[in-house]
């Protein structure tokens, strides 16, 4: 068995046996792979290149006839050592990784994704501030949605047609609509209303706008750009994640764990949810 060499990021890691671990990886050339570690419990072996979000050198082999791959070497390259010293920060990484758990395809290569996780955890990572989390996941979510062929189409009112730029107040809701991922202006919706019975989340302009911005940005320049208020984002990763569960066959399947510490994250800043 000749050995493969990658850089791989680390998404999960469990128990096997007493001294092992199962260990799940993004990596650059091999896509998603689960690796067993031998020996990496209590055991200098790895050193610290098998803990979440690191990034690592890997070489590893596979037995003809296995689904995992056995790890026989890991060196890190970069840490993202500031994570864990926000709690925001670190909600939002594990968030970044429970998404791309389940939409990287298994054994197969995917650069444009490799490429968006890792600069989107370096750029959380280099963050002082939790401030420029949520518009960095929501970035994060449309950067995917684009990915898979999924991306909102806002450039104008489902009913009426006009831009999105011709809605001159940010104050001005908009109505968005999750079967099919488009929005509704305020006059439109409140004299039609009856043609839109689908569930639909209320958006403010200026959010979307920052939105569409970040598809075209790469995503270590979003929070740069960003002009919506921290509350605004918070609301429209609702959309978002609705997006999510509506369109990506089996991202629903099981609940995200990390929504749990993300909910947390967003009530601190979220003054509707004090009222």
């Amino acid at each position: 068995m000749l050995p493969n060499r990658d850089l791989a990021i680390i998404l999960r890691t469990t128990a096997y046996e007493e001294r092992s671990r199962m260990v799940t990886a993004l990596t650059q050339n091999h896509g998603l792979i689960t690796a067993l570690a031998k020996n990496s419990i209590q055991s200098r072996r790895f050193g610290g290149s098998l803990e979440l979000f690191t990034a690592s050198d890997w070489i590893f082999t596979q037995r003809p006839g296995t689904e995992f791959f056995h790890l026989t070497e890991a060196h890190v390259r970069k840490s993202f050592d500031q994570l864990p010293k926000n709690f925001e920060n670190l909600a939002i990484a594990s968030t970044f990784n429970e998404v791309i758990l389940r939409v990287a395809p298994p054994g197969e290569k995917c650069p444009e994704l490799f490429k968006l996780h890792s600069n989107a955890l370096s750029t959380l990572n280099a963050s002082p501030s939790s401030q420029s989390g949520f518009p960095l996941l929501n970035a994060y979510f449309g950067k995917i949605l684009q990915c898979n062929g999924n991306q909102p189409q806002f450039h104008r009112c489902l009913a009426c047609k006009i831009p999105l730029e011709s809605i001159k107040n940010r104050l001005d809701p908009i109505f968005c609509r999750i079967i099919d991922a488009s929005w509704v202006c305020s006059a439109c919706y409140s004299t039609q209303a009856q043609l839109f019975p689908d569930h639909s989340i209320t958006l403010s302009v200026l959010s979307i706008q920052d939105f569409q911005i970040s598809l075209h940005l790469p995503i270590r320049q979003v929070a740069e750009q960003t002009r919506a208020s921290l509350s605004e984002h918070i609301h429209l990763f609702q959309f978002l994640r609705a997006l999510f569960v509506y369109h990506i066959p089996g991202f629903e399947k099981a609940p995200m764990k990390s929504l749990r510490f993300l909910r947390m994250a967003a009530i601190s800043h979220d003054p509707l949810s004090h009222s």
